[in-house]
């Protein structure tokens, strides 16, 4: 599933997306990039409550939608 999220980035996000889309960041083992993103998934949680209710708000509307099995 993919999340298209529009809210204001603070001054640590903005510092988190350069951190993961810096040039050498991209060398980097998967387990080093996964701390990363795991540190950003945590302030993303606490402290962008706007993100959280958008996400519960798309997976509602994702569970409603039927689902084609093309493996039926």
């Amino acid at each position: 599933m993919k999340l298209f999220l529009d809210f204001e980035l603070c001054d640590e996000c903005n510092s988190f997306i350069a951190d993961l889309t810096r040039e050498d960041s991209l060398l980097l083992d998967d387990i080093a990039r996964n701390e990363i993103s795991t540190k950003f998934m945590r302030h993303l949680t606490y402290n962008h409550p706007e993100v959280i209710q958008a996400i519960i708000k798309e997976v509602k509307i994702q569970k409603r939608k039927p689902e084609f099995d093309l493996y039926k």
